[in-house]
């Protein structure tokens, strides 16, 4: 597979006894009525699980939550606010946990997971955990009753005297969902779901991957199915208040009032939880797209901050290259002033440019100027050392043409007479002056022009 498959591991405080996720997670109501919600596959329910064995005399989940409680030792009474089951769906990416399922791997994924919980939270903390096979994508719903021993975190005040507990345990979901807990339990839950194929997502405050995504999901399909199942609540009461209406011509009156009176209460308690439940699902709706919002916003940021930092590191870049600029201007400056004999040629002409087109079988193309007459020549098969020390910026352009033409042929005739120079060759003799390829006029009128045609210089 091509894209990422993550591993999904979402907390969530419970209210009060939870019993009304209790109906949802365990397929049955209160009274132990079998209830199927619309987006689960009724041929399918008979494959969910419980995971964990109830104590005796404990019916469901419900129940398991408070047999805990009563049963852990508390040395404070347990307050009304105060939340006693965190609600923890385990799942991954559809298309992987369908491949875990296909590949007969389930039961072993189902034994990861329950040694994970066990490990992190405490074997008797685990209450229940159910297995769904009757949605979409398989997933685990469990419950945690969070009672913790570890002395309470409080902030350390300065010049305040160590805050002292009473040891034993206590019920405090505030320690079990502290932010630094809830990101060990991703890292530890990635961990144990990497051998089945899935990753953590990306560490960070915009990353919060597909987990929310999911959860929200289970969540919007869950207030639909209650929205739809109270809505038949509400036909069938409908249907209970037309037999009433039917009692009227039987004589019964005054029960068929009584009667009347009761179903139009339960219509109108339905109508309103039905309400209520329309409120939730659409704040839910609104949270979650604000969160999306905010999870877009801070990739912005972030990608914002990054270009921020990329243009300031490309300004400071360029401040940099300048100063080394004016350094090498400097540097070449005072060089210039100290070295004057490398920055002159032999023949006393001005060097416009130079070319060479390839070091590595290198010919050199040179272009000199004495006042508005100008010279171009050309060497081939020129001294390979020479031409390796301009590259690497040992010699100047200047000291480069002297190794490589003589000072004759560096200018034409007519720049030899405007330099009134009488160049001498090292054996003795007067020198003679390149005609070379032109720019500047032929200089055939000169003496030495005649001998120069008879003895080119091109190609020495």
């Amino acid at each position: 597979m091509s894209n990422t498959q993550y591993a999904v591991c979402h907390l969530q405080r419970g209210s009060g006894n939870d019993s009304g996720m209790s109906c949802h997670i365990e397929r049955k109501d209160a009274k132990g009525k079998k209830y199927v919600p619309l987006n689960a596959d009724a041929n399918r329910t008979h494959l969910n699980r419980e995971l964990v064995s109830f104590p005796a005399g404990v019916k469901n989940r419900t129940d398991a939550i408070q047999f805990r409680i009563d049963h852990a030792g508390l040395h404070r009474k347990v307050g009304k606010n105060q939340t006693k089951a965190i609600r923890i769906i385990l799942t991954g990416t559809h298309e992987q946990m369908m491949k875990i399922t296909n590949d007969g791997k389930l039961d072993n994924w189902i034994d990861a997971n329950m040694k994970w919980l066990k490990e992190t939270f405490g074997s008797e903390n685990l209450v229940s955990c159910v297995l769904h096979m009757d949605e979409k994508t398989p997933h685990l719903h469990a419950t945690i009753v969070p009672i913790v021993t570890t002395e309470r975190f409080r902030k350390k005040r300065e010049g305040e005297k160590k805050y002292e507990t009473k040891s034993g345990a206590r019920l405090s979901a505030d320690d079990v969902m502290r932010r630094s807990k809830l990101h060990e339990y991703q890292n530890s839950y990635a961990a144990a779901m990497k051998v089945f194929g899935l990753e953590r997502g990306i560490v960070g405050s915009t990353a919060k991957h597909l987990a929310n995504s999911e959860y929200y999901k289970l969540q919007m399909s869950k207030y639909e199915e209650d929205i739809a199942k109270l809505q038949a609540d509400v036909e069938q009461a409908k249907e209970g208040r037309s037999t009433v209406l039917s009692w009227f011509g039987k004589g019964d009156l005054a029960k068929a009032k009584k009667e009347l009176a009761s179903k139009d209460e339960q219509i109108a308690k339905l109508k309103n939880q039905i309400k209520m439940l329309m409120v939730e699902k659409s704040q839910l709706q609104e949270k979650h797209k604000a969160e999306i919002e905010q999870l877009r916003n801070g990739y912005q940021k972030e990608i914002d901050k990054a270009i921020h930092q990329a243009e300031s590191a490309e300004r400071k870049s360029k401040e940099k290259d300048s100063v080394i600029d004016r350094q090498n201007q400097r540097i070449d400056q005072l060089d210039r002033k100290a070295n004057p004999q490398r920055y002159r040629l032999s023949s006393g002409a001005e060097l416009v440019r130079i070319n060479v087109p390839n070091y590595r079988n290198p010919s050199l193309h040179i272009w000199t100027r004495v006042g508005d007459e100008f010279f171009e020549n050309i060497k081939f098969q020129i001294d390979y050392d020479a031409a390796q020390k301009h590259f690497n910026g040992e010699i100047t352009d200047e000291e480069f043409v002297n190794a490589v033409f003589d000072p004759q042929e560096q200018v034409n005739g007519k720049q030899a007479e405007l330099l009134s120079a009488v160049f001498t060759l090292a054996a003795g003799g007067p020198a003679e002056v390149h005609v070379g390829t032109g720019g500047g006029g032929s200089s055939s009128e000169l003496p030495w022009g005649e001998q120069k045609k008879k003895n080119p210089q091109r190609g020495r």
